[in-house]
């Protein structure tokens, strides 16, 4: 969950003009029907089709917001989400994710994959003998330890995105012959099964200046179903068509356009049916989208998830005292700041209780069920009577202690409105409960170097974004207490130190997410981050596509891509 967001996604509506109670009643009263029809939302939301139901042929036409700056991804100029949207129908990889986000091997790449040794960690892996790039040459161990030595740091000549889990591989060497290997690690790395098979041939990645500058406009080799058939620079369009040298099962699309679209004229697009598919962020796309009687909407659980954050550093900070935190979780009406953003696009509020898995993720379970008291509810009395404990008491509109008020402060970011509503939300709700909270507005460009960065702030809200995995990030966010992600200036390391050891480098699943559940349950009893909701994913997408849209985790198997049969 390690990358952050100043806004989340959508607008959240203004409600500083009503109560606690009138919010409260309207956002319970919206969200009922919601409710009704799903306490959460799936985790995939295509129609499924048989590989046989499937018509043989046809366009898929997508859209996009830029054309490549490179076609390598994995150099410093590459690893962009419209690229990797391109890439998808022609890079496999090693595994496949299923709906509940379990990851297993991919067949068509690799035959076996198993920890054969644990100290060293050693993973002994069978490629796929009848894998071969775009051109018909074989896909080797040599071309994955190739793209190791360029990806793992050791030669800054070549210029790549990230070093992550390439920089945890100690050596790759072939063994049986060409297509058998031993990938041996530096230290425990649980989530092996994403570093087995390569993406570029060795001519690429054993070569700085292939790696980096060959592949700017020229695509990269293909090694799936299908392959770049034509590039249109002027017209900013791309087009992918079968690989006659694709050796799994044959795909039913012929081809799959991408067109340039910018982000404003992307809902338009959808409408006009100029493309088959969207991704729908807010209240207005949803309803240009809707509008369309061709097409259908698909929701899903959503890995973006937001929150307040609260600093406990500083002299005579109020939020120092873990009463205080939690008087503060409980005085907020996370459903009403869900209800603002997910109702316009007439999905449920599921609220996020887990600081290392999403809802509808295997191993998901409410972490303040498990830490605390009980689950995190909106009740303004309760957090009321946590103040009282904590002896701030009420002198008119205002809580004092020892002559001072109950202050605080939510920096916002400038032009963010759904950052500066979702803090007027907080806002409303601390001061009916006997806060007295200001919103301190920032310029935008500078919200997280100088003020979340540096700590400079009592409440920030902002989003998270979770991962198919998720321990080796989220541990970040909360241990060590100097990590560059642990905002909150609480020093949780005593209690995190042996959970986080174990969340980054237990190899037993089960054992791993008892201590992932544990390590989120002791974050949850800090109320040092208030968790709020998950964003869905939302697209709207032309009637009779089937095996495609949204979803959370589950990968797109672009062979049953299509039509449905008549």
């Amino acid at each position: 969950q390690g990358t952050a967001a100043v806004g989340g996604l959508g607008a959240l509506a203004a409600c500083g003009q009503q109560s606690s109670d009138e919010q409260a009643s309207q956002a319970a009263e919206e969200n009922e029907q919601a409710a009704e029809e799903a306490t959460e939302l799936p985790n995939t939301g295509w129609e499924r089709a048989e590989y046989d139901q499937v018509e043989d042929g046809g366009t898929l036409r997508l859209g996009v917001t830029q054309m490549p700056n490179t076609w390598n991804y994995y150099h410093t100029n590459g690893a962009l989400a419209d690229l990797s949207d391109i890439l998808d129908p022609i890079w496999p990889g090693s595994f496949t994710a299923a709906e509940d986000g379990e990851a297993v091997l991919n067949p068509d790449t690799i035959v076996s994959a198993e920890i054969t040794n644990e100290d060293p960690q050693i993973v002994t892996v069978k490629y796929n003998p009848d894998g071969v790039w775009e051109d018909g040459s074989p896909i080797t161990i040599k071309d994955f330890a190739a793209q190791w030595k360029a990806c793992n740091g050791s030669d800054e000549a070549f210029q790549v995105a990230s070093t992550t889990g390439w920089s945890d591989i100690a050596d790759v060497r072939e063994t049986d012959d060409e297509f058998t290997g031993e990938i041996e690690y530096s230290s425990t790395f649980p989530d092996w099964i994403q570093y087995l098979y390569p993406s570029l041939p060795e001519s690429i990645s054993s070569d700085p200046t292939e790696f980096n500058e060959g592949y700017v406009t020229t695509p990269t080799p293909s090694y799936g179903p299908f392959k770049v058939g034509d590039i249109d620079q002027t017209g900013e369009v791309i087009t992918l068509v079968r690989n006659e040298n694709w050796w799994g099962q044959a795909p039913k699309l012929e081809t799959i356009i991408f067109s340039v679209v910018s982000q404003a004229q992307m809902p338009s697009a959808f409408a006009n049916a100029e493309i088959d598919s969207i991704r729908i962020a807010d209240g207005d796309t949803y309803s240009q989208a809707s509008s369309r009687s061709d097409s259908v909407i698909q929701k899903t659980n959503g890995v973006t998830w937001t929150h307040v954050t609260l600093n406990v550093t500083g002299d005579d900070n109020p939020l120092a005292d873990v009463t205080v935190r939690e008087a503060v979780a409980r005085a907020i009406n996370r459903d009403a700041v869900g209800q603002a953003v997910v109702g316009p696009l007439e999905a449920p509020v599921v609220p996020v209780d887990n600081f290392v898995f999403m809802p509808g993720q295997d191993g998901y379970e409410d972490s303040f069920a498990a830490g605390t008291d009980g689950p995190l509810e909106y009740d303004a009395d309760a957090a009321g009577a946590l103040l009282d404990e904590a002896g701030w008491e009420l002198n008119g509109d205002v809580r004092e202690k020892d002559g001072a008020q109950l202050t605080l402060s939510v920096t916002v970011p400038a032009d963010t409105k759904s950052n500066s509503d979702r803090a007027r939300q907080i806002q409303t709700d601390l001061n009916a409960v006997g806060f007295a909270v200001e919103l301190e507005t920032v310029p935008s460009d500078a919200y997280f170097d100088d003020y979340v960065d540096t700590g400079d702030f009592e409440m920030v809200t902002f989003s998270w974004q979770g991962t198919l995995f998720p321990q080796q990030s989220s541990a970040n966010l909360f241990y060590p207490a100097t990590s560059g992600q642990n905002y909150t200036g609480l020093d949780l390391d005593s209690e995190l130190e042996e959970l986080a050891g174990s969340m980054q480098t237990e190899l037993d699943p089960e054992a791993r997410m008892a201590a992932s559940n544990k390590f989120s349950s002791i974050v949850a009893a800090s109320f040092s981050v208030i968790p709020f909701y998950a964003t869905p994913e939302i697209y709207g997408v032309s009637e009779g596509i089937v095996n495609y849209g949204a979803s959370l985790f589950e990968t797109i198997d672009w062979t049953t891509v299509g039509f449905k049969a008549a």
